[in-house]
């Protein structure tokens, strides 16, 4: 990353670099043919990191995608090369929903989304130049391409900054959970996997509910759509097809597994011993 120059810091003074922290929330919009895209800011976390998140709004009937897109979507790629004093970035993603997108069954975001994104500064003591360069797709009968450019200005130690877009996103990150049973939160009690799929036991606390579950694997991995069944001692039978897997996969595999409900998404990473099995 590049430092600060007294020419860099003139430049992003012309860009709209804020006199105030006030200023400093937003950066313009990025308009695309159905969307726009701009940065928002967030107070400084009690660690130092900058808070900060992608804003996406989109046309009536639009939506764009998840890190793992479903059948036929297209993730966003960020570009953050043209940052300033940063060491670090952590894309945390929002719970999405799954929905119909004319090529079969997409996961992301309907209408508008803010991404949150942690950043770690190399100096906390300077300001951060966060610079984004973003190609995401939004569709509705059909996929458009769309690209957005942004840039905020983020100032050290600054807690009076406040940002309801960006918390009201950052609520909706799944919770990290470990496998077990819990009474106040969504649980993963057990994952297996048959020859052709991925099997779950879950359990939603009084009140709550397990509306999807998405699972994710890297490389070629990929898994169908959930299908839920309640069961008579209350918890709820998941099955997920393995739709695709890598070409000469063998042992553990690493997979992240987000289940979708109420009260609070929860989401794990583990180890399941797939890449033998047949499809």
């Amino acid at each position: 990353m590049k430092t600060v120059t007294p020419l860099s810091f003139l430049a992003a003074l012309t860009l709209g670099a804020p006199a105030s922290a006030q200023d400093a929330a937003v950066s313009p919009w990025s308009k695309a043919a159905y969307s726009s895209m701009r940065l928002i800011a967030g107070a400084t976390a009690p660690s130092g990191k900058q808070r900060v998140g992608v804003e996406i709004t989109m046309s009536p009937g639009f939506k764009t995608y998840w890190r793992s897109p479903g059948d036929a979507g297209v993730p966003p790629v960020f570009d953050w090369s043209g940052s300033e004093n940063v060491g670090g970035l952590d894309v945390r993603w929002p719970t999405p929903e799954r929905f119909d997108d004319g090529a079969g069954s997409g996961i992301g975001y309907v209408g508008d989304v803010v991404v949150p994104v942690s950043v770690q500064p190399i100096d906390p003591t300077r300001p951060v130049t966060v610079v984004l360069k973003l190609d995401y797709a939004v569709c509705d009968k059909i996929c458009v391409p769309a690209k957005g450019e942004a840039r905020l200005w983020l100032e050290p130690g600054v807690t009076s900054v406040t940002s309801p877009r960006l918390e009201q996103f950052e609520a909706r990150i799944p919770h990290a959970v470990k496998l077990g049973a819990a009474d106040d939160r969504l649980s993963i009690l057990e994952v297996t996997h048959s020859d052709a799929a991925v099997k779950l036991v879950l359990k939603a606390p009084e009140g709550g509910s397990v509306d999807d579950v998405f699972v994710e694997g890297a490389g070629m991995w990929s898994f169908g759509r959930a299908m839920l069944m309640p069961q008579p001692d209350g918890t709820v039978a998941a099955k997920l097809r393995i739709v695709e897997r890598p070409k000469g996969a063998t042992g553990p595999t690493p997979l992240i597994i987000t289940v979708r409900g109420k009260p609070q998404s929860v989401e794990t990473r583990l180890e399941l011993d797939i890449g033998n099995a047949k499809p």
